[in-house]
């Protein structure tokens, strides 16, 4: 519990800048077509699934993200799907039921798919409520921890009126795709193209490739090319 109190802040920065904001930046698709993104590569995902949340919902959300990941020559796999049950009713609850948790063998990235809650409907009621006296109340649809991108989590059934209105479950899941690549937020994509080209680029070193693992970026710089060290930057082990 330690661990999580040290990177706290860091969390629930993390959860604000993605209330606060709602792109990860605008294509550019004459920057994005003059970058080479070499072969396909598979980023490997562990996928936490909530206890009201299907497997097809799953597999649909899923196959919007690749949609958008196959402009980049990648391709995401759900290589193992754990039941979880969502606890709380607050991002910072998810995050840390994440942040705890080791990546396991085989997997690059863990995604959690987490259900509606009555609590939700109730934040909604009361969010129709306010903004007839033009009093917003903050919605957090989906999270990438801030530090690595390694691990991340999506609500993922229709339930909002911001998602009605701004971000479906599918768009945020691909938004949420960019931050588990290592993208943060801006006006356009141009920066993020070359993110994207340099940690595809980390997965061929002779480290990344005899870990089997899909690099995650690094908060000290660079990335981390092998599990157990992105393990151990979260469970100090």
């Amino acid at each position: 519990m330690g661990r999580f109190r040290t990177h706290f802040p860091k969390l629930f920065l993390s959860l604000f800048l993605l209330t606060d904001c709602t792109t990860v930046g605008f294509h550019r698709e004459a920057v994005r077509n003059s970058l080479e993104y070499g072969k396909t590569q598979t980023l490997k995902v562990c996928v936490w699934k909530d206890e009201n949340v299907s497997l097809e919902r799953i597999s649909s959300l899923m196959d919007s993200w690749n949609d958008e990941l196959a402009l980049y020559r990648l391709r995401a796999e759900t290589v193992q799907i754990t039941d979880w049950k969502r606890r709380g009713w607050t991002g910072i609850a998810i995050l840390e039921d994440l942040v705890h948790a080791p990546l396991p063998e085989g997997c690059d990235r863990i995604l959690a798919f987490a259900g509606a809650k009555s609590t939700d409907y109730f934040y909604q009621i009361a969010q129709i409520v306010l903004a007839f006296f033009f009093i917003p109340l903050p919605e957090v649809l989906g999270a990438v921890d801030r530090n690595t991108g390694s691990r991340g989590y999506v609500l993922a059934h229709w339930f909002s009126l911001n998602q009605l209105l701004w971000s479906a479950p599918s768009a945020t899941l691909v938004h949420e795709g960019y931050h588990l690549l290592g993208c943060g937020h801006s006006l356009f994509l141009s920066e993020c193209y070359t993110k994207i080209r340099e940690i595809k680029e980390a997965g061929l070193t002779e480290s990344a490739r005899k870990d089997l693992f899909f690099p995650a970026k690094n908060p000290k710089g660079g990335y981390f090319l092998q599990r157990k060290d992105l393990n151990s930057f979260f469970l100090g082990e």
